[in-house]
């Protein structure tokens, strides 16, 4: 990060025509950005290399859209280039849907040039973005100096968060089949029904079998099996029954919907959840992760004693 924050810029020759840029923004005045759509990455030409020697954002094309408000969050496309020779080196639009920043403190603290620049832009704006790339470590290879184009796609308020339904809430979604269901197979492996509704935008927990052993904590360290599912398609994309093993870990450390769901269960208990995109991995989740409102099936085996 740096302070070296210059704000609006509208006379300064390093500025888009709306003139919004931050930072070191010097180093990107070569770049022109041309072409492209929601799906497709533009073409983006610059003067190599670029010297890239502190952060710097700056709107290269200018949106027609509503402006970007604090406190939003933008689905954007990303296209990422090799700051020495203008190499593509990936981008977001050959993935599918687009990925989501929210445009708040966190991003102000972290990230303050760009988060400045982005709310001085529009629904549809290129931006360019760079950052001196970290220090090699040894026995590695370097990170290359790249330059970030960004497209905002959209911009909306944040979904509410979610919360725990109700045990009164959740009888209810079961008594209108409105819930996932589950079988078992012969080495006790779950495989999951998920009904044709809409999931709840809160956590659900029900109870299958209430076990007899302690009560667990949001800070303990529990096993389990377990196996989860999206909502949307039925895929499972995780089973430790596969694996053949239960799997121990820290309640602190995992998705917040399982932090929450486990939280005052005990030992011995199965359980479904469903646990909603913002308390999940996000909808849309990183790459490699599942999005969307997620199903899983918990056995709690065993937890950890303090130490």
């Amino acid at each position: 990060m740096t302070d070296d924050l210059t704000g609006d810029s509208a006379g300064d020759s390093s500025g888009s025509s709306s003139g919004t840029s931050a930072g070191a923004t010097g180093i990107l005045e070569s770049v022109e950005v041309s072409g492209g759509t929601d799906e497709e990455a533009p073409s983006v030409e610059f003067d190599e290399p670029l010297d890239i020697t502190g952060v710097a954002a700056r709107t290269v094309v200018d949106g027609d859209g509503d402006a970007i408000e604090a406190g939003e969050q933008v689905r954007y496309q990303i296209v990422a280039l090799n700051a020495e020779d203008g190499e593509v080196l990936g981008d977001t639009y050959s993935q599918g849907e687009p990925q989501v920043l929210p445009v708040d403190d966190t991003l102000k603290e972290q990230d303050a040039e760009l988060y400045e620049v982005l709310t001085g832009s529009k629904v549809g704006a290129q931006v360019a973005y760079t950052r001196p790339a970290p220090e090699a470590v040894e026995g590695q290879p370097a990170t290359p100096e790249q330059l970030i184009v960004l497209k905002v796609i959209s911009a909306e308020q944040p979904p509410p968060e979610p919360e725990v339904l109700s045990p009164a809430d959740v009888k209810k979604l079961d008594d209108d089949d409105q819930l996932p269901t589950f079988t078992f197979g012969d080495e006790g492996a779950p495989e999951v029904t998920i009904p044709d509704n809409e999931p709840s935008d809160d956590l659900v927990v029900k109870v299958l079998k209430e076990g007899t052993g302690e009560e667990i904590t949001e800070t303990d360290t529990i096993t389990a099996k377990y196996a989860g599912w999206r909502w949307e398609d039925g895929e499972q994309f995780d089973s430790s029954y596969e694996r053949g093993e239960p799997i121990e870990f820290p309640l602190t450390g995992v998705i917040e919907g399982w932090t929450k769901g486990l939280a005052g269960q005990k030992v011995g208990s199965q359980l479904l959840l469903v646990i909603p995109g913002p308390w999940a991995y996000g909808d849309p989740a990183p790459q490699g992760q599942p999005s969307g409102t997620l199903v899983f099936f918990v056995e709690i085996t065993d937890k950890a004693d303090a130490e």
